[in-house]
C-alpha cells in the first residue's frame, strides 16, 4: 500500500498478501462466507472504485474475494511488451480462490468484469455457484465499438510513453458524469483511477472490443445467473445487455441509470446487486 494513498471513504474488508502457485504476490480484499462473491471490477476501476459501497454488505452477507486485475491499481503489473489478457485475468481469479482454500464463488462481473467473469465460468465451470453480470455483454462490436477499436489502435503507440494520454480518459467520464455523491469522493477517486498505466487502458479496451463470448455460451448452459440492466447506459447498450440475458437464460433486473450508477447512485445498485445474488444462489 502506498503511505500517500488518501484514505478509502468507507470502511471495506482488510487486505490480504497472497502467493499464488506461480510465485506472483497480489493483494485480495476478503471476508469468509460459506459461498463468497468473487467482485470483479470494470476498465480502468479498481475493485474498490467499482465496488465501495457493495463490498461491505456482501462481504457481511456472503463473504467477498476482490482483487484488482492485472495492470490495474494494486493488481500485478503487466510488463512493457506484456498485453493485457481476459482469460488471464479468469485465471488469476482462480489462483487467488486456491490461496485463499475457496472452493466455489458466486461471480459478480460489471462490465469488464463481465468478460472476466464469463472466461471464469467457462474454464472454472466447477467453481461456480452462480453468475451476476451488470452492465456488460457478450461482446462489444456495435457502431460506437468498431470506431472506438480503430481510435484505440491509433492511440496505443502513444499511451506507451504518455504520462497522462489514456489516463485521462477515466477522469474525463466521472467528470461528466459528477453527481454530488461523486463529488464527494473525487480526492479519494482521483488517486484511484490514476493508477492505471496509459497503456493498460488502452490495451484493456483493446482487448475488450477483441471479445466475443457467443460461440461459448453453451459452455456454461445451466448455470444461475442474473443480469442487473443499466438501462441508461451509453456505455455498454441496454440492448447488448438484455442479449447477454437473454442467451443466459438469466433473471434480468433493470435499474433505471447510467454506467456509474455504482457511484452515483449506490443504493439501487447495492439493493439491485444483493437482490441479484440472492437469486442465484436459490437456483
Amino acid at each position: 500500500m502506498r503511505s500517500d494513498a488518501i484514505a478509502t471513504p468507507v470502511r471495506l474488508p482488510p487486505w490480504r498478501r497472497l502467493e499464488l502457485a506461480d510465485g506472483t504476490r497480489v493483494l485480495a480484499r476478503t471476508a469468509p462466507g460459506e459461498v463468497p462473491v468473487l467482485l470483479l471490477h470494470g476498465w480502468a476501476l479498481t475493485a474498490d472504485v467499482n465496488f465501495l459501497h457493495l463490498m461491505r454488505p456482501v462481504a457481511d452477507q456472503h463473504g467477498v474475494v476482490a482483487m484488482d486485475m492485472r495492470g490495474h491499481g494494486r493488481g500485478p503489473q503487466l510488463r512493457r511488451r506484456e498485453r493485457f489478457d481476459i482469460a488471464q485475468c479468469a485465471d488469476d481469479a482462480a489462483a487467488v480462490l486456491d490461496a485463499l482454500g475457496v472452493d466455489q464463488v458466486v461471480v459478480c462481473g460489471y462490465s469488464l468484469g463481465g468478460p472476466v467473469g464469463l472466461e471464469f465460468a467457462r474454464r472454472h465451470r466447477d467453481r461456480v455457484a452462480g453468475l451476476v453480470f451488470e452492465a456488460t455483454a457478450l461482446s462489444f462490436d456495435n457502431l460506437a465499438d468498431r470506431f472506438g477499436r480503430i481510435a484505440f489502435r491509433v492511440l496505443r503507440p502513444f499511451a506507451q510513453w504518455s504520462r497522462g494520454l489514456g489516463r485521462s480518459i477515466p477522469l474525463q467520464y466521472f467528470r461528466k458524469a459528477r453527481s454530488e455523491r461523486i463529488a464527494q469522493i473525487w480526492p479519494w477517486l482521483r488517486s484511484e483511477l490514476v493508477q492505471c498505466h496509459p497503456r493498460v487502458i488502452v490495451d484493456v479496451i483493446l482487448a475488450e472490443y477483441a471479445f466475443d463470448f457467443r460461440p461459448y455460451v453453451s459452455s456454461i448452459a445451466g448455470l444461475p445467473a442474473a443480469v442487473v440492466v443499466t438501462a441508461r447506459d451509453g456505455a455498454v447498450p441496454p440492448k447488448d445487455q438484455r442479449a447477454l440475458a437473454a442467451e443466459l437464460n438469466a433473471t434480468v433486473i433493470e435499474l433505471d441509470a447510467g454506467h456509474e450508477v455504482f457511484l452515483s447512485d449506490p443504493e439501487i445498485y447495492v439493493r439491485a446487486t444483493l437482490d441479484a445474488i440472492d437469486m442465484v444462489l436459490r437456483g
